[in-house]
Parts: C-alpha cells; structure tokens; sequence
C-alpha cells in the first residue's frame, strides 16, 4: 500500500504560468513590435528620402539636356516658375516635385546663356510610405515645399551657330 495514500497533495504555488508571467510576456511583445515597426518605419524613409534626391536631380539634367536640343534663341521659352512635375518631370498637378527654371541670357558675357534648374521635394517623401496619399491636406502632415530640401544643375549654353 503507498504511504500517501488518502492524503492530498500540498499545493505550492508554482505549478503553471501566472496572469502575471503573461501579462509581462505580452508587455515585452508589444514593445518589441513596436520599436521594430518604428526602426522599419524610420528604414523606409531613410530609401524613399534617398530616392527622391536622385529623382529631383534626374528632373533637372532632363530639363538640361531637352534644352540642348532646341534652338539657342528658344532658349528663353524654358523658363519658368513653381511648376509640378511628376517623377519624370512631366507637368502634373499633384506632382511631389516642384522645378523652377531660371534662364539669364547673356550672363556671364555677351554670347552665353546660363540656366539653373531648381527642383524643390515635398516633404511628404520624408514620412516613407504616407507619400502613397499624397497631397495630404490636413492634419500634422501636410504636403508642402520646403527651400533646403531642393536639388539644383546650372548650364551654360554659347550660341556658336550663330542663330
């Protein structure tokens, strides 16, 4: 016969997780998600940030190099002011690229022309995958240019043709 027999067995407390052994487990989940979500977050903004610099900087050799194929006296007709452009440099109205071209004709001397292309970057770029909604009107992030987030090229054109 076993010596334990009809007696119950004592209970110490230990058998199993505690709601509190969960509870934490779950705390120290949520907060590792949280900060990998955030670090994925920051990584996505950190691509998208890079890629648009290369994008303004490509819309401003484009608009270069399709002033190297008209004539020198169209030169002036590049010009202008504010206008958005998509990532090709197309005109668009809700373009995420805002270029400004400035042509000075006869500058720096009689017989040459210099031109800068200014292409400024939403901000909206900066907040990784929010620029899917862009423009975004209201609330904390709204879409708008700002002057030091801009690329630039400048050319010089000499008329050696003569026309």
């Amino acid at each position: 016969m076993a010596l334990n027999a009809g007696k119950q067995r004592q209970r110490t407390g230990r058998d199993g997780i505690g709601i509190v052994e969960i509870m934490f487990a779950m705390a120290l989940l949520l907060t590792v998600m949280t900060a990998a979500l955030l670090f994925l977050d920051q990584i996505m903004s950190r691509f998208q940030t890079a890629r648009d610099h290369y994008v303004a900087i490509t819309v401003c050799q484009g608009r270069i190099e399709r002033a190297r194929a008209i004539p020198y006296s169209d030169l002036p007709l590049m010009a202008e002011d504010k206008q958005l452009v998509d990532d090709f440099g197309n005109p668009a109205p809700d373009g995420r690229f805002r270029r400004t071209t400035t042509v000075d004709v006869d500058m720096p001397s009689e017989g040459m022309t210099t031109m800068l292309v200014k292409t400024e970057i939403c901000v909206c770029s900066r907040w990784g995958w929010r620029k899917r909604y862009h423009p975004l009107n209201r609330g904390p992030y709204v879409c708008r240019f700002e002057e030091e987030n801009r690329e630039q090229a400048q050319f010089m054109f000499t008329n050696l043709r003569g026309d």
